[in-house]
């Protein structure tokens, strides 16, 4: 599986039908209205910071669900190392942090 072939509103829309939440309690618990569920649901791709949210409300972590998947799957360099990360939810914004900084200072991609 590569970059293009994940698409992050459907794995978000499966993992919403699964809560038991209706769209308008969603909407609520993100600060959005209504459309804006649905237009995320239809996208392949999403900010950060509402990705993180979405992660909160649905007590999923989707950053592992995706991101780590992915590199997993797109890396073909075997000189490349793939670690893996479980982190707590009361921990993911600052984890989501420390990887940034890692990759602003290009000690990871």
């Amino acid at each position: 599986m590569y970059y293009d072939e994940i698409h992050i509103g459907k794995k978000i829309q499966y993992v919403f039908n699964q809560s038991g939440l209706t769209v308008s309690q969603f909407a609520r618990m993100l600060d959005v209205y209504r459309p804006r569920i649905y237009s995320i649901f239809e996208s392949k791709t999403i900010e950060t910071d509402m990705l993180c949210k979405i992660s909160d409300v649905l007590h999923y972590d989707f950053f592992s669900e995706v991101y780590i998947k992915k590199r997993e799957t797109h890396n073909q360099n075997p000189a490349m190392i793939n670690i893996h990360f479980k982190v707590t939810q009361d921990k993911l914004a600052d984890f989501i942090k420390s990887v940034n900084r890692l990759k602003k200072a290009g000690i990871i991609e």
